[in-house]
């Protein structure tokens, strides 16, 4: 009995271990996309490009996107790790989008539109971005 509870111990051991330096390596990735980036874009409305600016910062422990275009700033909600990229909610009333960010290289970061299943909304390519000086 005492082996069988000690090798529960130990794996449940490895196991918060494991989820803690994962946690940590996903902490770090955030903290290196901290800073503003700056992007070119083709207007989807077809009216040519133009430049924005997406500024990643830790706010109470949670780390938020503004991102600034032509139609003014947006906020994300706080990112989070799915699928390999960092993906939050946009604060847009009555519409629901969201934007996954994820390194390219050291740098240039990417970051992808994410509309809702169904919508009319075309898929778009992702957008590159290098951190502004």
């Amino acid at each position: 009995m005492k082996t069988r509870i000690s090798k529960i111990s130990m794996l449940c051991l490895l196991m918060l271990t494991t989820l803690s330096i994962s946690l940590a390596a996903q902490n770090d990735d955030l903290k290196k996309m901290v800073g503003k980036w700056s992007y070119t874009m083709e207007d989807p409305m077809g009216g040519g490009s133009f430049d924005g600016t997406i500024t990643i910062a830790e706010k109470g422990g949670a780390y938020i996107a503004t991102i600034t275009s032509p139609m003014g700033d947006m906020n994300t909600t706080a990112l989070k790790l799915e699928n390999g990229k960092y993906v939050g909610a946009l604060d847009i009333p009555d519409f629901e989008m969201k934007v996954a960010l994820k390194f390219k290289d050291a740098d240039t970061l990417t970051q992808e539109m994410i509309f809702p299943a169904g919508s009319d909304f075309p898929a778009f390519p992702p957008i590159e971005m290098k951190r502004a000086k």
